[in-house]
């Protein structure tokens, strides 16, 4: 959970009265949550990721004056007034300021804006640049609603929250693509860290997506991203890298001097009799037998394509899939990105 300064909803209205020197105002207009943070002493938050996408929202911060430190998914940087940053409350962030800055913060519903821009998570941490237009039209507008009805409540609440979300989405939708190049370098580079990681801990039983992100010092979420872009998920590549792994040691032994349990248990497997499930599934052929069919035919594959190098097998995908990922970024001989 994050460690807020916050009030309780009944509190929110009627601020006048409290003293001036107060850190922090918040209202709440529909599904959004604002905050002004106001200069007084330096300001520093840190939000630890949610578990649930129904419980996240996304983060708005734009500096009024002074300057604000943000850093999440591994990038830092400076936003100044006139700009904003988006954060995203499924990955952990961190935001801090000096004592002469006034930020205001916008709290989205996460789903709210998934559902309006599919493509959301590539600008979280700010990795394109925003056009200058919409971001002047976005920073006034969300300033002055903020303002104005920070002691009362707008007419229509929800309605006014819909436009708000509506133009958020329209201004971060309309950031400048033109580093998309460089955004996907960057992605591919740390996909092959992550394989090379995962192909070197096979044999660890406790490989997990928690260690697999904290070896590239990433987060879940966005560990999870980089293999939602094929479909596919952490535990389904790991236990294809696994099952790839023990049917090369397997066909490598023909005389058999390591048993199926020990193979198992080698390529990180905790369970035998789950593990001989997996493979006759993958493989159409069971371990214990993959030798002998290894030494009468070629080796069964689910996907009729040339296997992959050895140690880069690709995940197997659903049949409906392989028209348009016929050719996954897993795979060294492919590896590429499309916008």
């Amino acid at each position: 959970m994050a460690r807020l300064t916050s009030l309780p909803c009944d509190e929110r209205i009627g601020l006048d009265d409290e003293p001036e020197h107060l850190a922090s105002q918040q209202t709440r207009i529909g599904r959004l949550d604002l905050e002004f943070i106001r200069p007084d002493r330096p300001f520093a938050r840190n939000w630890e990721r949610v578990s649930n996408v129904h419980d996240a929202s996304y983060v708005l911060v734009l500096p009024l004056a002074g300057s604000v430190a943000f850093s999440q998914d591994g990038r830092t940087g400076f936003a100044r007034p006139g700009e904003y940053v988006l954060l995203s409350e499924l990955a952990y962030y961190k935001l801090t300021s000096d004592k002469n800055s006034h930020l205001l913060t916008m709290r989205i519903p996460a789903a709210e804006l998934r559902g309006r821009l599919v493509s959301i998570e590539d600008h979280v941490s700010r990795r394109f640049k925003p056009n200058e237009q919409m971001t002047r039209l976005l920073v006034g507008m969300i300033r002055s609603v903020a303002e104005l009805f920070i002691n009362c409540l707008p007419p229509n609440p929800q309605a006014l929250a819909t436009e708000i979300i509506s133009f958020v989405a329209l201004t971060i939708g309309s950031e400048d693509r033109g580093a998309a190049t460089d955004v996907r370098n960057a992605r591919y580079h740390l996909r092959r860290r992550i394989v090379d990681f995962i192909d070197s801990h096979l044999s660890d039983q406790s490989l997990s997506p928690r260690k697999i992100a904290a070896s590239s010092r990433i987060s879940l979420s966005y560990l999870y991203s980089l293999f939602n872009d094929n479909e596919t998920t952490v535990s389904q590549f790991v236990q294809t890298k696994r099952l790839q792994r023990a049917y090369e040691i397997l066909v490598a032994d023909p005389k058999g001097h390591r048993t199926v349990s020990e193979v198992a248990y080698e390529v990180g497997f905790k369970n035998v009799s789950h593990f001989s499930r997996c493979f006759s599934r993958h493989f159409n052929v069971a371990p214990r037998d993959v030798r002998q069919t290894h030494n009468a035919s070629p080796a069964p594959k689910a996907d009729p394509r040339p296997a992959p190098p050895k140690g880069l097998l690709a995940p197997r995908l659903p049949s409906t899939s392989r028209g348009r990922l016929a050719s996954p970024y897993w795979e060294r001989r492919t590896l590429h990105e499309t916008v």
